[in-house]
């Protein structure tokens, strides 16, 4: 598939507010190779021990407003079934 979760740790900095935002605006910017992929794009940012954000970022030719749906609520769910 071509699909890996970065890890990006952010744990104990002071600024790690600002650094996500910048990480967000950082994966929003970056674009995609539509002829090698992938087209899907995966960061796990640790802001603490017990505290994550993930970031899914997608090119709309893989994705529409029904799958992101989807894939939402199954995030939810599995979220929610394992903690």
């Amino acid at each position: 598939i071509g699909f890996s979760l970065q890890l990006q740790v952010l744990t104990g900095q002071a600024d790690a507010e600002e650094q996500l935002l910048a990480i967000t605006a950082e994966e929003a910017n970056e674009g995609f190779d539509l002829l090698n992929g992938p087209l899907v794009r995966g960061r796990l940012v640790r802001m603490a021990e017990d505290d994550h954000v993930l970031l899914v970022t997608m090119h709309h030719i893989v994705s529409d407003g029904w799958s992101a749906d989807v894939l939402t609520r199954e995030l939810g769910a599995l979220y929610a079934a394992f903690s």
